[in-house]
């Protein structure tokens, strides 16, 4: 890795696909479809990491790390409107 690289980052980060059963990682996908906007619109987005036994869990990406706000956005955004629109999901937890 050059020392350029090691400064400015050394480009794209690997993202594995989401964990746990594939219909309910689609549906989780699609309320985070409905919500991305408004974290765009700030510089930020979300990206599922799993969806296991009910919980989902999620990692904050972009403007949305390590911004102060980051704890409500998850659980007074995201956590309300996945249970709203999904019955199973039990809790949201960002890594």
């Amino acid at each position: 890795m050059s020392f350029l690289s090691r400064i400015l980052g050394a480009g794209v980060e690997r993202v594995d696909p989401p964990r746990g059963d594939a219909a309910r990682i689609a549906q989780v996908q699609a309320v985070i479809e409905t919500i991305r906007p408004m974290l765009d619109a700030d510089g930020g987005d979300v990206r599922l990491v799993s969806v296991e036994d009910g919980e989902v869990r999620v990692k904050l990406v972009g403007a949305c790390r390590g911004c102060y706000a980051s704890p409500m956005t998850v659980q007074g955004v995201l956590e309300p409107k996945l249970r709203e629109e999904l019955e199973w999901v039990r809790s949201v937890r960002a890594e």
